[in-house]
């Protein structure tokens, strides 16, 4: 073997090694909060995988093919459904409703294109996250020209905000202990029905210590036993700060009842909006109940780091 080829084999040895540490952290995500942080780029893993198994092959490194082999085919596993998962499409009957969800990053410098965006879309719902601060208020004051119904009723820039073509009958702003995040539950009329929505905000995950992701996976069990009460059908949006391979987001889900309207659907990366290769699916819209999913596609950039998701569902006549 010539030098090139075994530089080339030692880079993809090294790799491959790489490689499969992050696919042990990934599936080791409860035992240790930094192990959770691997588990979210699951797709990434799978494209550098069989990359570099092409490789392995070229030079007749067939050890690293192996472990590069097994490594894509375990995160091949955990995305499966991002292609072959979810429910059905839609019947052409029942309650059309289109769902749009979007982190406007508090210190968006283009506002007017949040506005022109969500005037665009055309939604029944809307739920912005991180519309905090003042100069959102102009935004706020034309989407509420736009939509009769607000929640929280209070005018005011908030963290979580519902606009709403239907009347809401009941608000909460809900305050979990411990100094998590408040979070938004609203009962909306729609037809004969009564949807809960609710708008959601956890704390980030931090690279350097545990507090953030501990904070994250409380307020997601938080929300997680409020909305597994619900007795009527409901939508959670907003951003999660997880993708759904956390085995934190698979709790909520499980323990609320909760299904992703996305599975099925494809790859949907929703942050970041600056760097493509590592964007991840972070921003979601749940459902419980009789909801059926027509679309669920990513919005354009309105100079948020976060793209808008936008969901088409339908409220079934016939729970």
């Amino acid at each position: 073997m010539t030098e090139g080829p075994r530089a080339l084999n030692l880079l993809i040895v090294l790799a491959a090694a790489g490689l499969a540490l992050a696919t042990l952290c990934a599936l080791a995500a409860r035992l240790w909060w930094a192990f959770d942080l691997f588990s979210h780029f699951r797709v990434q893993y799978v494209v550098a995988a069989l990359g570099l198994a092409i490789a392995a092959l070229a030079v007749r490194a067939y050890r690293s093919f192996a472990v590069l082999a097994i490594v894509a085919l375990a995160h091949g596993l955990a995305i499966q459904d991002l292609w072959l998962g979810g429910t059905a499409s839609a019947a052409a009957s029942g309650t059309a409703l289109r769902v749009v969800s979007l982190n406007v990053f508090a210190y968006n410098r283009t506002p007017e294109k949040v506005l022109e965006f969500v005037r665009a879309a055309d939604a029944d719902l809307v739920v912005l996250v991180d519309a905090r601060r003042d100069p959102w208020q102009p935004v706020l004051s034309a989407l509420r020209t736009l939509y009769s119904h607000q929640a929280p009723q209070d005018p005011g820039p908030r963290r979580v905000i519902l606009f709403s073509r239907h009347p809401i009958v009941e608000e909460q702003v809900v305050r979990p202990p411990g100094g998590l995040r408040p979070y938004l539950v609203a009962e909306v009329a729609v037809g004969d029905e009564t949807v809960v929505v609710a708008g959601v905000h956890p704390f980030a995950p931090s690279p350097t210590g545990p507090d953030g992701t501990h904070r994250r996976n409380r307020q997601l069990d938080h929300i997680a036993a409020t909305l597994g009460q619900a007795q009527r059908p409901v939508i959670v949006a907003g951003d999660f700060n997880t993708t759904p391979w956390s085995p934190y987001f698979q709790d909520l889900l499980a323990t609320a009842g909760l299904r992703n309207a996305a599975e099925g659907r494809g790859y949907i990366a929703t942050w970041p909006t600056f760097f493509w290769p590592l964007q991840i699916p972070i921003d979601h819209v749940l459902l419980k109940g009789p909801l059926a999913v027509t679309s669920v596609r990513r919005g354009p950039d309105v100079g948020s780091d976060h793209y808008p998701i936008i969901a088409d569902l339908r409220l079934s006549d016939h729970p």
